[in-house]
């Protein structure tokens, strides 16, 4: 069987999104996000994890800590709940209230429900869709 043509890049956060806030411990997974994120690898979604723990901000206060802060760390908890992905951005990501983006979509949820299956239906075509939960 032969994979799905590339869509492009999706970036996903990781702490509220992935999974909730706990830092500095990882956080039980939210709803529905394994699976939404499996769908979109499968559509052929390149996925790119990108989070503030692995920022140079630790480094430079003394606050890093490799089994919270390092893309290893994170690409640990990843692989423990089978969360696919492609990349663990590892460049710095400025701490902010918000994120104002044009193509943004805003996850809700935590880890008894969520609005991950909306999140895909709006990513993926009908012809490509299935329900997942």
């Amino acid at each position: 069987m032969s994979e799905p043509p590339r869509r492009g890049t999706i970036v996903v956060d990781l702490d509220g999104t992935i999974c909730e806030h706990r830092f500095p411990a990882f956080g039980e997974p939210i709803a529905g996000a394994r699976e939404a994120l499996q769908r979109l690898k499968e559509a052929g979604y390149w996925i790119i994890i990108h989070t503030v723990r692995t920022s140079s901000y630790y480094q430079a206060t003394g606050l890093y800590e490799p089994a919270v802060n390092s893309p290893e760390a994170v690409g640990a908890y990843l692989a423990q709940h089978q969360i696919p992905f492609d990349e663990i951005w590892i460049h710095d990501k400025a701490a902010a209230v918000a994120y104002i983006d044009d193509r943004a979509l805003r996850l809700e949820g935590n880890r008894k429900r969520s609005n991950w299956q909306k999140i895909v239906e709006t990513l993926l075509p009908e012809t490509r869709k299935r329900r997942l939960w």
